[in-house]
């Protein structure tokens, strides 16, 4: 299971992360916090899909990390193409890879700006495929954007996320659904930690997830799918 961490600055070097935001807001303080925590002088870079939210994480930066505005990169596709029949790292990122065999710092947050239902299977593929990969002297971070979970879908694609992944970090959303989602995270009820026992316990008291036996494992009953989904259609992207 991935280790939560509290703040991406403490990402260590070998780390394959994940994190979960649900406001532009909290999209960049996760990217501050990880260009942040680069060993200094180490090569870095951010991928983001278009030039607003760009602008928007260098502004963060250079109040709270200057050293690091050059970081932020636009990439206008996804990070992955099709390489016989599986989603691969696209050429900007093999060749900045390449480029730094001592080790790197990067990120892509294009995947939750380009998935859709139907091709979730092959980034998990990937995600997978990737987490296999060395990277004693890297850190790698993989944002999602917790808005963009399909309702129906949620609780499988939040378990095969941070199964191969070495570190999560969560949003602080207090969406109902937010908060709902990100218990999937975590395997069994005995795997939730300290910190999410809260949301555990408001949502067994309001009958929004049931625990299974013998596994002890997590589903959502029908009013937890009801609020997962209301969630969903009444948020919208703010980019």
């Amino acid at each position: 299971m991935a280790t939560v961490l509290d703040d991406l600055k403490d990402l260590p070097l070998g780390a394959h992360a994940v994190s979960f935001h649900s406001s532009r807001q909290e999209a960049a303080r996760n990217a501050v916090s990880f260009l942040a925590g680069a060993p200094e002088g180490q090569a870095a870079t951010y991928w983001v899909p278009d030039s607003e939210r760009a602008d928007y994480y260098r502004l963060w930066l250079a109040r709270e990390a200057p050293s690091q505005v050059g970081c932020v990169a636009i990439l206008p596709h996804e990070q992955v193409t099709e390489v016989d029949g599986k989603l691969r790292p696209v050429q900007e990122v093999l060749e900045f890879v390449g480029r730094h065999p001592e080790g790197v710092t990067a990120c892509g947050e294009t995947i939750s700006h380009y998935w859709k239902p139907q091709n979730i299977p092959e980034h998990m593929e990937y995600e997978a495929w990737f987490d296999r990969l060395p990277r004693d002297a890297s850190r790698f971070l993989c944002p999602y954007d917790l808005r963009t979970v399909p309702p129906d879908q949620a609780p499988l694609v939040m378990r095969e996320l941070t199964a191969h992944h070495s570190h999560v970090v969560l949003s602080s959303s207090s969406e109902p659904g937010a908060r709902l989602l990100q218990l999937f995270i975590f395997p069994t009820v005995e795997e939730i930690p300290e910190p999410v026992e809260g949301t555990l316990g408001w949502a067994l008291k309001r009958d929004l997830v049931e625990i299974l036996r013998p596994v002890r494992e997590l589903s959502l009953t029908t009013g937890g799918e009801r609020v997962v989904a209301d969630w969903g259609q009444r948020t919208t992207i703010d980019w």
